[in-house]
């Protein structure tokens, strides 16, 4: 009886092929993953998103590369995507004669009776002498190194550009902040008014003219122009007193000469002292 440890000799070969097969289906998904992925790494190149993303955020790891980790994700996404849709299968590979025996035999391998025993024999010698290159298409494996290699050197001349517009950023901000710093300094800068000479009294000495020896003090009450702020008041009734009437007599501010230009000094003078002599 072909039945050893309570299974049939002919699932010996058949499980090398399935190793065999699984290796070859993880190589296939492996190289789906690295041109899903290559792919997508591309498409952001060209968009510049990975010069943006690493030339603001160059501090910030995770920033910098993001579009390297999302790329690389969304290649095991689409490598899972096309791996699910084609169903896992190696009884086909066999043949179709061959399959269909495999496949009847694996299904009732528990089973201990003669025509199973007949099929087991039939299938040990059969399984035996296939060899794992015989039924897996290695085309599609170099098919997809190759495409694999033809976009990571497309990466590699995209990334060359890279470095150069990366500079090229630099540099226009560099530019940017040399010519902002060129006009900081030639705006004019305010004007700083010393309070040097500011006082409460702007307009020098109070008293302008003088009555029969008696100064007049001069008071501005608040009026209603721009800058002022009006204050309503009643009118309060005053008494005042009679006085004899005097002769009023302008005399110059010795203040307001003195403020004035040295060269004009004089002419003015003179031209008090002529006008107080026609009088």
């Amino acid at each position: 009886m072909n039945f050893v440890n309570g299974h049939y000799e002919f699932l010996r070969p058949l499980a090398r092929l399935m190793r065999a097969y699984r290796r070859f289906e993880r190589t296939v998904w492996a190289l789906n993953a690295i041109i899903v992925s290559t792919a997508i790494y591309i498409l952001m190149q060209y968009l510049g998103l990975t010069v943006f993303m690493r030339f603001y955020y160059q501090d910030n790891i995770i920033l910098r590369e993001l579009p390297t980790i999302v790329s690389i994700i969304l290649g095991f996404a689409g490598a899972t995507f096309l791996n699910r849709r084609k169903k896992a299968d190696l009884f086909p590979l066999l043949g179709p004669e061959l399959s269909e025996k495999a496949k009847t035999a694996y299904d009732n391998k528990d089973l201990d009776s003669l025509p199973m025993q007949n099929l087991a024999q039939e299938l040990k010698l059969s399984l035996a002498g296939i060899k794992p290159s015989q039924i897996l298409d290695r085309k599609q494996i170099s098919s997809r190194m190759v495409a694999a290699i033809l976009l990571l050197a497309v990466v590699i001349l995209l990334a060359q550009g890279d470095i150069v517009e990366t500079a090229d950023l630099q540099s226009i901000v560099e530019l940017k902040d040399r010519a902002a710093g060129i006009f900081q300094e030639d705006k004019p800068q305010p004007t700083m008014i010393s309070n040097e000479n500011l006082s409460e009294n702007l307009f020098g000495n109070p008293s302008l003219a003088v009555l029969n020896e008696i100064k007049l003090p001069l008071v501005l009450s608040p009026g209603t122009g721009a800058g002022s702020t009006p204050i309503n008041t009643k009118p309060v009734q005053r008494a005042f007193q009679q006085s004899q009437a005097g002769e009023a007599t302008a005399v110059p501010s010795e203040l307001y000469i003195e403020s004035l230009p040295p060269e004009n000094k004089e002419i003015i003078k003179r031209y008090f002292t002529i006008l107080a002599q026609s009088e």
